[in-house]
């Protein structure tokens, strides 16, 4: 058995707003907070950038959740990392709750406003160009420093290791998600485990909004 972790700990969270992996892990995250010392930072990682054929040139607003994503990099400059946790926790509700697209502009103006954001942010996101950059620099910091290559990627600041997951169908509550906290800061300090993995075929993904 691990030992239930007392002292603060500060952590990066990449994530794709279109992937329901990284969902469900986010709000066991937010579970494991109330119950443990843990200071989390909102990181973007792009799927879409993972997944692009070469050659292609990619619609920065139309193609995977690039839209969602400018918005949420327009919420932290503007009104910091806690305005990207509240808009996160509005378009993956609306997402991976209530099977409504986040890559439409509206169902993400929506969110917004669910999160008491100024709505006004989406268009100025997408008129930025900037906003791009900003997710790309997330991106490829967690390619670089973390070999990431999918979502959810956690690390603890000021570490090299960071790790895919975990992966759950489900969301722990109370002590639950804070033990399973504690063994992924465990996990997470050891530079020599790369891969405890089992196959998830056959689980069903059921919606949940929160």
């Amino acid at each position: 058995m691990t030992t239930k972790q007392t002292t603060p700990v500060s952590i990066n969270f990449h994530f794709d707003p279109l992937c329901p992996l990284a969902w469900r892990t986010f709000l066991w995250i937010r579970e494991a907070r109330k119950v443990r010392p843990i200071n989390i930072t909102w990181r973007f990682f792009s799927l879409e950038v993972v997944n692009r054929k070469e050659g292609v040139t990619p619609d920065y607003q139309k193609d995977g959740s690039w839209a969602a994503q400018r918005t949420l990099d327009m919420a932290r400059r503007k009104y910091g990392n806690d305005a990207v946790e509240r808009l996160y926790l509005t378009l993956g509700a609306a997402q991976h709750g209530h099977r409504e697209s986040i890559k439409d502009l509206d169902v993400i103006r929506s969110a917004v406003k669910q999160a008491n954001l100024d709505p006004a942010i989406v268009d100025e996101a997408l008129y930025d160009e900037t906003t791009i950059e900003d997710v790309l620099h997330d991106h490829q910091e967690a390619v670089r420093r973390y070999r990431a290559f999918g979502v959810p990627t956690i690390a603890i600041e000021g570490l090299d290791v960071g790790f895919y997951g975990p992966i759950i169908q489900h969301v722990p509550r109370g002590e639950d998600a804070g033990e399973l906290w504690d063994y992924t800061a465990w996990a997470l300090r050891q530079p020599n485990l790369f891969e405890l993995k089992r196959d998830r075929g056959g689980v069903k993904w059921e919606p949940i909004a929160g």
